[in-house]
């Protein structure tokens, strides 16, 4: 998969998966990813629901995709049924790459009135 191709099928996935829990935390009255957070300037990191001054959290989300390929070059191999009958030159290869995407969502948790 091209990084452009992975980039923009990950931000996807992203939106999707808010937008349906932003559907669910409704129902519970809550919020995420409220349109109403705000920073403290005078607190590093500190969010904030500007109607309610109730403070948000901040789900952090650290995801590894691990990508694998493999290839098995085999010399004699012989297949009865299910059964595989392999001779002892085997040759494996395998490339593998990681990446690591890390993002983070505000929620307003539900909270009495």
């Amino acid at each position: 998969m091209q990084l452009d191709d992975f980039v923009s099928q990950t931000l996807k996935q992203i939106i999707d998966g808010v937008s349906v829990a932003q559907d669910y935390a409704r129902s519970k009255n809550a919020n995420v990813n409220p349109s109403s957070a705000r920073f403290d300037s005078k607190a590093a990191g500190y969010i904030f629901c500007s109607d309610t001054g109730v403070p948000l959290q901040e789900v952090e989300f650290d995801v590894a995709v691990t990508v694998a390929e493999s290839s098995t070059a085999n010399d004699g191999d012989q297949k009865v049924g299910e059964i595989s009958v392999t001779s002892s030159n085997l040759m494996t290869s395998q490339n593998s790459s990681e990446s690591r995407i890390k993002f983070k969502v505000p929620v307003l948790l539900p909270h009495s009135m």
